[in-house]
């Protein structure tokens, strides 16, 4: 079972508004086990659209459009698609009176332009929306399903999981491609999938490898009944899990730092932070996880030598001496916070994410990450490439490794 993605909408196209919407709609398709053949970004033209509709009806069995459905001359998706199916137009007088009453409640008079959106393709059924009033579509035709939904992401997220996803796990329910994730840190990519050779022939589902930073997804794909899709995956789950070990970390919409937040709670442990070169981004994934409050105690985002003196109590000497980036001062930022916020376990960051400041010997990329314990302290030295953003977001995801390997 296949579905097309066609997002309409020359916004799209410059860049303007990024398309989110591709993104949700695979995602909840591979989950209800539709692979998902093709997705498309169409300019606001009646010719592109009936084109992509075309090519979409040859090759799948579920056609999604997005946008297009509202209330200007270049929302078009409308009488595009029953252009291409060769069905008219009828008045839903009931839609028009919600559209009538929506602006109504918020003391405005209709604007004549918002009737287009009360027009239905015949046969289709409506697709309520709470949230706008650009209503959705479905329509069944010869043996596929085709659904129409408004572009913006809050009238179309629960749209399609409360009226469209129950009835795409209906339509297709005897022969699911079906998906699950393993979530895998310190180890690379190309590293991974040499490891994995080492099972010799792999007859069971096909995976995929996805590089995330630091972190490497295995997507691993089940087909068939539901029984047997699930068989396949469970049988490629315990090879692969017998095989990494502690290398995967999670599963599906795990998160590295959602895992540590569990390992610390559940082991009554706190946790303080001191960064330099991430500015404050792993204090951000820490308290992203609802609950943090309880094992988090705070951080510093000490970027110059004076706060890093002054707020963690590193030697002004020590950073002379060996300068800010580097070993003995990234440990010494982690005993500081441990000392200052009277926590279990500690992290200092302190490194070079450029595009400025190398210098000899210290290049772009350098980084320095510390965890200190009660008993211990040890420091991992990393050479990232990478943009800026990527070597804060390495270097923070290395941080909380490193925090998940103490703990499990």
């Amino acid at each position: 079972m296949q579905a097309d993605l066609i997002c309409i909408g020359n916004e799209l196209l410059t860049g303007l508004i990024e398309n989110s919407n591709t993104g949700f709609l695979a995602r909840r398709l591979w989950s209800a086990g539709i692979e998902v053949r093709e997705s498309i970004v169409v300019a606001d033209e009646m010719s592109a659209i009936k084109e992509a509709f075309y090519r979409a009806l040859d090759h799948s069995n579920i056609i999604i459009i997005t946008g297009g459905l509202g209330p200007t001359d270049d929302d078009l998706t409308r009488e595009a698609v029953a252009s291409a199916l060769k069905r008219p137009m009828e008045l839903n007088k009931d839609w028009l009176d919600r559209i009538e009453l929506f602006f109504n409640q918020r003391g405005m008079k209709m604007p004549e332009n918002n009737y287009k959106q009360a027009m239905i393709i015949s046969g289709a059924e409506l697709l309520d929306n709470k949230a706008g009033t650009a209503p959705g579509s479905l329509i069944r035709w010869k043996g596929k399903l085709m659904i129409l939904l408004p572009g913006p992401p809050n009238e179309l997220v629960p749209m399609f999981d409360d009226l469209v996803l129950p009835v795409i796990k209906k339509y297709n329910k005897d022969n699911l491609l079906m998906l699950k994730t393993l979530k895998c840190c310190g180890i690379g990519e190309s590293t991974l999938e040499n490891k994995i050779k080492t099972l010799g022939k792999w007859d069971l589902p096909p995976l995929s490898y996805i590089a995330r930073g630091y972190e490497v997804y295995l997507q691993i794909k089940g087909r068939g009944t539901p029984e047997e899709a699930a068989w396949e995956i469970e049988e490629a789950e315990a090879r692969l899990k017998n095989l990494l070990g502690d290398y995967i970390y999670g599963s599906d919409d795990d998160t590295l730092a959602g895992k540590v937040a569990a390992l610390l709670t559940s082991k009554k442990l706190t946790l303080s932070l001191a960064e330099s070169c991430t500015g404050g981004l792993l204090s951000n994934m820490i308290t992203d996880i609802p609950g943090s409050s309880l094992f988090y105690q705070g951080g510093v985002n000490a970027y110059s030598g004076a706060l890093k003196n002054r707020c963690l109590g590193v030697d002004i000497k020590l950073m002379e001496q060996e300068g800010q980036v580097s070993k003995a001062v990234a440990e010494a930022m982690a005993k500081g916070a441990r000392n200052n916020f009277n926590t279990d376990l500690a992290v200092g960051i302190t490194g070079i994410a450029g595009p400025d400041g190398a210098t000899a010997g210290k290049p772009v990329g350098l980084v320095y990450i510390a965890l200190a314990s009660a008993q211990k302290s040890h420091c991992q030295k990393l050479n990232l490439g990478g943009g800026r953003l990527a070597v804060k977001e390495r270097s923070a995801q290395v941080a909380l490794d490193m925090i998940r390997r103490e703990l499990i």
